[in-house]
């Protein structure tokens, strides 16, 4: 499982993770200016998130490699 397997189930793990932070920290702006979404998140914080979701889908994948080949 160390070739496309592998690849496969760490993207699938990296966008479910990535969903799951997206809301996050996320807080309103007060002030809306004419024009703008008055949903918009004042910050996205988004290369925290994907640093966050990269790193957690990588020992997530680990994980997953080491129970499916019994290694342990």
């Amino acid at each position: 499982m160390f070739g496309l397997e592998s690849i496969v189930i760490y993207v699938i793990f990296w966008w479910l993770i990535l969903f799951i932070t997206l809301p996050f920290g996320v807080s309103r702006d007060n002030e809306v200016i004419h024009g703008n979404d008055p949903g918009a998140p004042k910050k996205t914080l988004l290369k925290k998130k994907i640093l966050i979701t990269s790193f957690v889908s990588l020992i997530l994948t680990v994980i997953f490699s080491i129970v499916k080949n019994e290694i342990f």
